[in-house]
């Protein structure tokens, strides 16, 4: 026999002998098929396009794809053809395709990819579309997200489609700088500025850009420039630059009608950017410069911008920096900060002013507390659960700031005390999902004591009460709210989890694009940014290595109005247990912006 042929034999009652060969059997299919093929025997089909010929079996062909399937299934007259001429596919895709059914490999790069892809979309070969999807998917870039948006409307695959327009819209100051912008088809083209999702810093961007791909080839493109700078919300470009580009730029000046387009404000009701939003990415654990191995304490605040490009780094207090597991929310813009494990006195509270760079203490809690949750409810701060030192057991007690009194006050408590939670508000209550309930141990695949519990809090009633559960007991997760849904990231979840407070109930998003145990997360306009995070890896020799926690500085870009999940810049370093949050920074617009509230967790 074989030696790799393993069998799984049993006697049963009546003594015969059942055998299974399936974990064997398949590979030898295969490779018997194959050396079919090198041999020439049984053909019984030759398919042939661009010149070029490729016998094969029509019942592998069939058994591989759901197109050749029908095709030779009887009531087509290719069934009874020994010959058939494939068009609208390449050779070299198609040769791939008849590769992949005999050997059920596939070689994937990125001259093949398009010609490949689409092929496997015509015949329906669904594990090589899904490769496709994946590889177009890892490697997005501002070089290649238009023709992966063109490719996948082609093929109707939506949700690719929506994936590589997100990551087009978002990066549009790095896109219009490539070959490919310029290349651009102009119903295309329009369609892409015309979207009130692009992120540009200025509005004088996308005129700038428009100008740039009508000359790339001015005789032809001259004639769409006035339907493009129908695009343009003039209303939020700067009057003096548009005065000056107006008497320079003979081509824009010319377009017929231009003074009036410029004058009607009618077009567009408002900026459709927020690129006056900043994500703040505060303390947390990296990794040290001289041994990547090492891990240490961050002493950093980092500024990003919405393009997660690094803006501004400032240093932490030195309380905050010898502490760890500290909680934070953010009110009128202001991020508080409270809580944590230090050498120092543990019920303290700050209050950090983005726009200064400054901190201020503030009365401290009532209770010692880390582990635990904050969140903001009409424009008050709430801090809840936790655990408390020498104990480690979850506090069931909630505290909420008084502004006027720089002092906490007890509200009711929690149902059930509990640690390592996501907490979130949203139609007027908070919310608490899961987390722990039992005694702290330092071990962190410990899901013993996880809970799926759901508690909500009703301050005109000052009660706590169950909500609907989770679908499974979990810890560690990061709860946003958007649109009066609450959105569930972070820990060990595989995907998006929404919850739908007014209905009570739970709905599986899309999956997540690398791991996010101890992330961060903030809601900025109808995206959720997730910053860094770590890949848990359980040791069988020894659980608690800490090499088995690898650093991630990763930021995934969750789109809640089209479920979609891109990967952005990464972070300046690999980070993790630290704050995610955003402020809006008054620096970057001419209007005041209302307060923001807004719920992190870690």
């Amino acid at each position: 026999m074989d030696d790799n042929h393993s069998e799984d034999n049993s006697e049963t009652a009546d003594n015969s002998l059942e055998c299974d060969d399936s974990g064997w059997y398949p590979a030898q299919l295969l490779q018997r098929l194959q050396e079919f093929r090198t041999e020439g025997h049984l053909f019984d089909v030759t398919l042939f396009t661009e010149e070029k010929e490729i016998p094969c079996h029509r019942l592998v062909l069939s058994a591989c794809s759901d197109y050749f399937h029908a095709m030779f299934r009887g009531g087509h007259s290719e069934s009874k053809k020994d010959k058939i001429e494939i068009g609208g596919v390449s050779a070299e895709a198609l040769q791939l395709l008849v590769d992949y059914a005999y050997t059920a490999r596939v070689t994937i790069n990125s001259n093949n990819i398009q010609p490949l892809y689409e092929a496997a979309n015509m015949f329906q070969v669904k594990l090589v579309e899904e490769l496709c999807e994946d590889f177009l998917t890892d490697n997005l870039s501002p070089e290649s997200c238009l023709g992966t948006w063109a490719l996948a409307d082609k093929v109707l695959r939506k949700r690719l489609s929506d994936r590589a327009k997100l990551y087009a819209l978002k990066q549009f100051e790095e896109v219009c700088l490539t070959e490919e912008f310029l290349e651009l088809p102009v119903d295309f083209l329009k369609t892409y500025i015309a979207d009130d999702g692009l992120r540009a810093k200025k509005e004088e961007r996308v005129l700038e850009m428009i100008m740039l791909w009508v000359r790339h080839d001015l005789k032809e493109r001259q004639s769409h420039l006035k339907d493009l700078l129908e695009c343009v919300c003039f209303s939020h470009v700067d009057q003096d630059y548009l005065k000056d580009i107006m008497e320079t730029d003979k081509v824009l000046a010319g377009v017929s009608g231009i003074k009036e387009l410029i004058k009607d404000q009618s077009r567009h009701t408002g900026p459709r950017h927020i690129q006056q939003e900043e994500v703040l990415v505060i303390g947390g654990n990296t990794i040290s410069e001289e041994r990547r191995d090492d891990h240490i304490d961050s002493c950093s605040i980092y500024t990003l911008d919405l393009n997660c490009d690094c803006v501004d780094l400032y240093p932490l207090p030195e309380s905050l920096v010898t502490s760890c597991s500290y909680a934070a929310c953010v009110v009128n813009n202001d991020v508080v900060v409270t809580g944590g494990v230090s050498n120092e006195s543990k019920a303290w509270a700050w209050q950090y002013k983005p726009s200064l760079n400054s901190w201020t203490q503030l009365g401290s809690l009532k209770k010692d507390r880390f582990s635990h949750g904050m969140t903001v409810l009409h424009g008050k701060v709430y801090v809840v659960g936790g655990i408390t030192l020498p104990s480690y057991i979850p506090l069931p007690d909630v505290e909420v700031y008084s502004e006027m009194t720089d002092s906490w006050k007890q509200v009711a408590p929690l149902q059930e005390g509990v640690r390592d939670f996501g907490i979130a508000s949203c139609c007027e209550k908070v919310f608490v999902f899961g987390g722990k309930t039992g005694k702290c141990t330092l071990w962190p695949f410990d899901n013993s004591h996880n809970t799926d519990a759901v508690q909500c809090y009703d301050p005109a009633q000052n009660v706590w009460t169950f909500a609907a559960p989770l679908p499974n007991p979990v810890d560690n997760i990061i709860a946003c709210t958007v649109n009066s849904k609450i959105y569930l990231v972070g820990g060990e979840l595989a995907h998006v989890l929404c919850y739908d407070p007014q209905k009570d109930c739970y709905e599986k998003m899309t999956d997540r694009l690398v791991p996010w145990c101890d992330c961060g997360a903030t809601v900025c306009g109808s995206e959720i940014y997730i910053t860094g995070g770590c890949d848990r890896r359980p040791s069988l020799i020894e659980p608690d290595d800490i090499d088995d926690e690898v650093p991630l500085a990763t930021v995934q870009c969750y789109n809640v109005t089209s479920d979609t999940m891109i990967m952005m810049k990464e972070l300046p370093v690999p980070i993790w247990d630290h704050i995610s949050d955003k402020y809006q920074n008054h620096k970057l617009v001419n209007r005041v912006l209302p307060d923001v509230t807004d719920m992190l967790q870690w």
